[in-house]
């Protein structure tokens, strides 16, 4: 006569409930990183683009063949607030932008475009003068953007902190 015996444990019926239910937060706290992760990167890519659209048109003046003028750093301005505002779901409130134009003068001992400032309070460096002045003139663009994540830090403990600030600058020569 042959015993079987039972290959079962006692108490292994609730063994992958339990496995299951201290997974689950880790696994989600992956994803959650992850997707905070690619909309940072997003973010990244199109406060690349904003300032480097803003300089090309004030450097090239929107219809470089017709005209002879800058644009006036407003203009500019709003290029670059309609770049983000159609990519961040139509929330600039803190976005800082600083323009070194033409349009806003040359200081004639250092040969450097004025700035002008949109949005709140953000320090922005001073600045570069073109390395052929005065016969070329940089135009400059600065955009600093703080972003906070898609999920918040507190929704199963994401390791990436509240907001991260972004500051992005771009140049561009002209003759003007």
């Amino acid at each position: 006569m042959k015993i079987r015996w039972n290959s079962r444990w006692r108490g292994a019926d609730g063994q992958s409930l339990l496995e299951t239910a201290l997974l689950i937060p880790f696994l989600l706290s992956i994803a959650f990183n992850a997707i905070n992760i690619a909309y940072f990167w997003f973010m990244v890519l199109v406060l690349s683009t904003a300032p480097r659209q803003g300089v090309e048109y004030a450097s090239q003046g929107g219809a470089a063949l017709t005209t002879t003028t800058s644009p006036s750093s407003s203009a500019v301005k709003d290029v670059v607030y309609d770049n983000l505002t159609h990519t961040i779901n139509g929330t600039d409130s803190n976005v800082s932008v600083q323009v070194c134009s033409v349009a806003n003068g040359v200081d004639s001992t250092t040969h450097k475009a004025n700035c002008s400032t949109y949005g709140p309070a953000f320090v922005f460096p001073s600045p570069d003068a073109d390395p052929e002045a005065p016969v070329f003139v940089l135009h400059r663009v600065d955009v600093v953007y703080t972003v906070s994540p898609l999920i918040p830090g507190r929704a199963f403990h994401v390791l990436l902190p509240a907001n991260m600030t972004f500051h992005r600058q771009v140049s561009m020569r002209s003759l003007y």
